[in-house]
């Protein structure tokens, strides 16, 4: 009696040379291209560009009343004195002025003195911010009072970094005096060179 053929393998061969088959074979193919196509089909991007990037300057500058023109090396003859006596005293006022560029950052400046000449050690310094002539810088706003000068080198006058907006001015009041005590030098001189730096 001849073998029936397998029934399960045969309804696979008929499945797969079936019309029906063929045809969700062919639109799964469809499908497949369709959605590798549709990927990338919409795109979009967008850019900002920056205005000029500029920097600043600072621009640090002094006059006084006996040299009202602008300058970096100012000559501060106001502040000295000849055949001083203990107890005596002189005072003149100094301007400040920044004269630089972008005022976002506003900068900062700190005053030093360096002196020299044996009666150097024997003066004291008073510094104001608005301080008058009449009284000797005791008045406005304190910045140092009654400072021993010393023979180092940039010596701190006052706190560092004191603020100056761009375009603005500081009026700053300078007296150096000669105490009674102890007993200065005779026949002694001394040079005082006050620098302003400043910083941002």
């Amino acid at each position: 009696m001849p073998s029936r053929p397998d029934r399960p393998a045969h309804r696979i061969r008929h499945l797969l040379t079936s019309t029906r088959f063929r045809a969700l074979l062919a639109l799964g193919m469809v499908l497949g291209v369709g959605g590798v196509t549709t990927l990338a089909a919409w795109t979009s991007s967008a850019t900002a560009t920056s205005g000029n990037i500029t920097t600043g300057s600072i621009n640090l500058q002094l006059n006084s009343t006996a040299q009202p023109t602008l300058t970096k090396s100012l000559n501060f003859s106001e502040l000295g004195k000849s055949g001083m006596i203990p107890g005596d005293s002189n005072t003149a006022l100094i301007k400040v002025n920044n004269l630089g560029t972008g005022a976002t950052v506003p900068p900062k400046y700190t005053i030093t003195s360096t002196s020299g000449g044996a009666l150097t050690t024997s003066l004291r310094m008073t510094v104001s911010s608005n301080g008058t002539v009449a009284n000797k810088c005791t008045d406005g706003t304190n910045v140092v009072s009654s400072l021993a000068l010393t023979l180092t080198a940039n010596q701190a006058i006052g706190a560092v970094d004191r603020p100056l907006p761009v375009g603005a001015t500081e009026n700053l009041c300078v007296s150096v005096q000669l105490p009674t005590t102890p007993t200065p030098p005779t026949n002694s001189t001394s040079n005082i060179v006050l620098t302003f730096t400043a910083k941002v």
